[in-house]
């Protein structure tokens, strides 16, 4: 998913590749469960002088001591660069807008809150498992846990699970993961989700059966074996239809989970208990804090300065998305008290910006664009070594289908390789394909940002190329460059996978028959638009490999065959530091936000 800190919400920031750690993750076979490993995946991590800080709990006042576990009580206040674009589950698009999505919504498996390799394990949430697969992974059936319930207290059933998927399929509204649509059989004549035609007149999304009110099976087009932690995405919760208010819903979804929202705008969320939880059914989330309150702050120098302080309400307070401001960071991993309260560890994410290969269309000038690239100016500006180790792959080094390579040499030339890239350029032009002497950079519009993108324009400065600068709306950013009609030449981006294999990093990013079609649309997150059929192709044969080393290893062919068509420049593979308020504890980074869990959250002392 898009990586939050990639904006000021938001999903990329989300530890070195010597320090990333490998965890154990399980996936249900139709006989037996096998064991799979991955190493533990988040938006970034620790500095090697915070390895021996607190990295499962924050909020530690002095480093010698204790950290205690959070109570129940009080109200844990998080702090957001930007709003969250969408709380609509089937809308969701990035890494804090699925952070924030397990307050409210359940799914019907869900990864373990726990620090370390735990983090990576999926548990049945709603489901009583994490799948049944039969005929060879292209059917999966699960079964709902009993006692589940809405806020208003009715029970969540089968038809509400299968009526979020078919949301999904709807054209009134974008829905940014593709895999219901990618995975699930459609209908002999294509499906158009809920809102047309009296859903299929009555029947619905065919391949989602309702074989009771709690059995719930899915056929698929494909065999899928890790089809049990896609189902972990909020893009298959369920949605009651009697609250489904369209456009409403986005800002106000109905809950299933341990808070429900009692108040919700651009500036600020607040999350209050949802009676009809029962904790008895749910062995995830902690729920310690009786309020949760989101705010928006996009001053990130100022917030980290307040958390530094910790005063007041900031001793209550942590940032999400958001890592410590540059000029912080040394005081912050030089202070044993402050850097107990930091919260930092490893992640799948990477830092890159994407060539758009329709106005770059040659390979030679993008290659080009791949070697002028400065890495060591810009992780300078991002922040230094603390922020990101430098990225060749698009998998990244924590990820099992991770491949070694570096087709660019920039790890040999950090600062990039002006004339390999101005030799490009020359052969381009002396066959009558000049590249362009002028591109077009979209980017979030933040100061943090903006700082290290005038890195690039520096970069290709010296190729002789003009960097023309289009900062956008961070609050929407991704859907406007989700438009493949953007018009931008490159685009600034982050990715967290939305679980631990290669399966969620090639098809989102590569698939050109995930693009959508219809104008305006904005659910894109193939930014290069590159549509192969060499590489549509071999996505399929990786997704149908049922033995995982196997399936690995082509994830990691493909992420070469991939980056040997220069369509994007892989720049960072993440890390992160977020900071705390003294009095919050249960802060980790979870592999699959690259975040503090949410879920984990809560405070030393409520009475404060």
């Amino acid at each position: 998913m898009p990586d939050s800190s990639a904006i000021p919400p938001a999903r990329a920031g989300r530890s070195r590749r010597t320090t990333a750690t490998t965890g154990a993750r399980s996936r249900r076979t139709t006989a037996t469960t096998r064991a799979r490993s991955r190493r533990t995946t988040a938006i970034a991590v620790a500095v090697a002088v915070l390895a021996t800080a607190t990295v499962a709990g924050c909020g530690q006042a002095d480093a010698g001591e204790k950290v205690s576990p959070p109570k129940k009580g009080g109200t844990v206040r998080v702090v957001l660069g930007a709003k969250a674009a969408h709380l609509d589950p089937q809308r969701i698009k990035n890494a804090t807008e699925t952070n924030l999505s397990r307050l409210t919504t359940r799914t019907l498996t869900t990864f373990r809150s726990e620090p370390g390799k735990a983090a990576s394990e999926i548990v049945g949430d709603l489901a009583t498992d994490t799948g049944r697969p039969s005929d060879g992974n292209t059917i999966w059936e699960f079964t709902l846990k009993p006692a589940l319930r809405w806020e208003d207290g009715s029970p969540v059933t089968c038809a509400d699970v299968k009526y979020g998927v078919e949301r999904s399929f709807s054209n009134l509204f974008q829905v940014a993961m593709p895999y219901a649509r990618q995975y699930l059989r459609d209908n002999d004549d294509p499906y158009k989700g809920p809102f047309v035609g009296n859903n299929n007149l009555g029947k619905g999304l065919q391949s989602v059966e309702c074989v009771d009110q709690k059995t719930i099976r899915f056929h698929l087009k494909m065999a899928v074996g890790d089809f049990g932690y896609t189902v972990a995405l909020p893009v298959f919760a369920p949605v009651p239809p009697a609250q489904d208010k369209k456009d409403e819903y986005d800002r106000r979804p109905f809950s299933n989970g341990p808070y429900k929202l009692d108040g919700s705008d651009d500036k600020q969320l607040v999350y209050v208990r949802n009676k009809f939880w029962d904790p008895a059914s749910d062995a995830v989330r902690k729920a310690y804090p009786e309020r949760i309150v989101v705010s928006v702050d996009p001053d990130v120098a100022t917030t980290t300065n307040n958390l530094i302080n910790s005063e007041g309400d900031w001793a209550d307070a942590i940032a999400l998305e958001k890592n410590v401001a540059a000029q912080f960071v040394q005081q912050v991993i030089n202070d044993p008290a402050l850097s107990a309260r930091a919260v930092s560890g490893s992640t799948g994410g990477v830092r890159y910006f994407a060539i758009n290969t329709r106005t770059v269309p040659d390979l030679r000038c993008r290659q080009a664009l791949g070697y002028a690239f400065n890495k060591r100016k810009y992780r300078a500006a991002a922040g230094g070594a603390t922020f990101g180790d430098f990225a060749t792959t698009m998998i990244a080094p924590d990820l099992a289908a991770h491949r070694d390579f570096d087709l660019f040499g920039s790890l040999a030339h950090t600062e990039g390789d002006q004339d390999k890239a101005l030799a490009l350029r020359k052969q381009a032009a002396d066959e009558g394909r000049p590249c362009p002497a002028t591109v077009k950079l979209a980017f979030p519009d933040q100061k943090d940002i903006r700082r290290q993108v005038a890195t690039v324009v520096e970069s290709y400065q010296l190729i002789g190329v003009e960097v023309v600068l289009n900062p956008l709306n961070p609050d929407d950013y991704f859907d406007l460059v989700g438009n493949p009609a953007n018009g931008n030449d490159l685009i600034y981006g982050g990715w967290i996978p939305d679980w631990a294999n290669g399966s969620a990093v090639i098809p989102p990013l590569f698939d050109g028959r995930l693009i959508p079609t219809r104008a305006g649309a904005t659910s894109n997150l193939n930014f290069a638009l590159l549509n192969d059929p060499e590489i549509n192709s071999l996505i399929d044969q990786a997704l149908a490999e049922s033995k995982l080393e196997v399936q690995y290893n082509l994830w990691g062919q493909l992420d070469e065959k991939i980056q040997a068509k220069a369509v994007t420049v892989p720049v960072i593979y993440i890390k992160a530091l977020r900071m705390a308020g003294a009095n919050v504890r249960g802060g980790f980074i979870h592999p699959q936000f690259g975040q503090p869990d949410l879920c984990a959250l809560g405070l030393a002392d409520p009475s404060k």
